[in-house]
C-alpha cells in the first residue's frame, strides 16, 4: 500500500505540528506585510511614526499609499498629502474626511496639486472651526445637553464625538465660504431658543452644516437662520434638517416663488402643526402651501421685514 495513505502511531500528531507551522507562517506574513507595504510605497518612517503616535489607523494610510503608488506618485508627493491627515489628528481635530477626500482624488486621478489644494483647504477650514465650535460647547447650557444625551458613554467620550459632529459641520459651512460671525450667530440662537431641551446635538450639528447650503442664505442669511431654527423647533431629525436645502431648491424650482414667500408658506405649515415629513414632501413638490396634489401654487402673505431689501419702489410719503 502507498505510504502516503497509511497511517502510524504519531502521525496525527506530526499533521497537527505541520498545520501549526503553516498558520504561524501565515500570521507572520500577515504582520510583516505592512511593513513591506511602507517600504514600496516609500513613506518615510518619520512620517508614519507621526501618524501612529497621533492615532491614525496605519491600515487606512496603507491602502492610501497603495493608491498613491498605483498612481506613480513620489514620496514626496504621498508625504505631503498624508500631512494634513497628519496635522489634525496630532491637534485632536477630525481627520476622517480629509482622509477620505484623498482617497476620492487618487481614485479620479487627480493631479497631485489639485489633491493638494483641496486637502489644504479643508485643513485651514477645520482649524479656524475651533474657534467658533469650543468656546460655544463651553457654555452651561451645552454642557447640561451633553449630559442629557450621553446616554451609556461617559460625559468625555459624549463630549469628543459631539465636538467632532460639530467641527465637521461648521468647516464643511466654512469650505463653502460661509462668514464665521454667521455661524456664530446660528449657535447663539440655538442657544437662546427651546430647541436645547427640543432637539439634540446631532440636528444642531446638521443645521450648522445645512446653512451654507440654503438657498436664501448669501442674499438672505437672517432667513436661513430663522427657517433652520423653526424646522428644529418643528422637531425636524437631523437627516430631514440636511434635506432641507435641496428641498427648498426644489420648492423654488416647482414653484417659481421667490424664496421668502416659499419661507412664509412653511411657516404657515408649521403653525398648522403640519408633520415635518409632510412639510418636505410638499416643499419637493413645489406645493409651498400644503394641501392636496394638484394645486395652485397659494398667494403666501409675504413678510414685510424680509422683503423690505426686495422691494423697487420708494414708499408713497404721506399727504399734509
Amino acid at each position: 500500500m502507498n505510504r502516503c495513505f497509511t497511517y502510524k502511531k504519531g502521525t496525527n500528531r506530526d499533521r497537527s505540528l505541520f498545520f501549526m507551522a503553516i498558520k504561524a507562517a501565515v500570521a507572520l506574513a500577515v504582520l510583516l506585510a505592512p511593513l513591506e507595504v511602507r517600504a514600496m510605497a516609500g513613506i518615510d518612517d518619520p512620517v508614519m511614526k507621526r501618524a501612529v503616535d497621533a492615532g491614525v489607523d496605519a491600515e487606512r494610510i496603507e491602502r492610501l499609499a497603495n493608491r498613491a503608488q498605483s498612481r506613480d506618485m513620489t514620496p514626496a508627493q504621498l508625504e505631503q498629502i498624508l500631512l494634513p491627515v497628519v496635522s489634525l489628528a496630532e491637534m485632536g481635530l477630525p481627520y476622517d474626511l480629509v482622509m477620505q477626500k484623498a482617497a476620492e482624488g487618487l481614485s479620479k486621478q487627480v493631479p497631485a496639486t489639485g489633491i493638494l489644494l483641496v486637502l489644504d483647504h479643508m485643513q485651514g477650514s477645520m482649524v479656524r472651526s475651533v474657534a467658533i465650535v469650543d468656546p460655544w460647547m463651553g457654555r452651561r447650557e451645552v454642557q447640561h445637553l451633553i449630559e442629557a444625551g450621553r446616554g451609556a458613554r461617559t460625559t468625555a467620550e459624549a463630549t469628543r464625538q459631539y465636538r467632532g459632529m460639530l467641527l465637521e459641520s461648521a468647516s464643511h459651512s466654512l469650505q463653502n465660504n460661509t462668514d464665521d460671525g454667521l455661524l456664530r450667530e446660528f449657535l447663539e440662537e440655538v442657544v437662546s431658543t427651546d430647541i436645547m431641551t427640543k432637539g439634540g446635538l446631532a440636528s444642531i450639528a446638521a443645521g450648522l452644516q445645512a446653512l451654507s447650503e440654503m438657498p436664501m442664505t448669501k442674499e438672505n442669511p437672517g432667513l436661513s437662520i430663522r427657517l433652520l431654527v423653526g424646522a428644529m423647533n418643528a422637531g425636524f431629525t437631523a437627516s430631514e434638517i440636511r434635506e432641507l436645502p435641496h428641498a427648498l431648491h426644489s420648492a423654488h424650482f416647482n414653484s417659481r416663488l421667490a424664496m421668502e414667500r416659499i419661507a412664509g408658506g412653511m411657516d404657515m405649515q408649521r403653525y398648522e402643526n403640519i408633520p415635518a415629513v409632510h412639510i418636505m414632501e410638499y416643499l419637493f413638490q413645489g406645493n409651498t402651501g400644503g394641501g392636496p396634489a394638484g394645486f395652485q401654487a397659494p398667494d403666501v402673505p409675504r413678510d414685510r421685514e424680509s422683503d423690505r431689501s426686495r422691494d423697487r419702489m420708494p414708499p408713497v410719503p404721506l399727504l399734509p
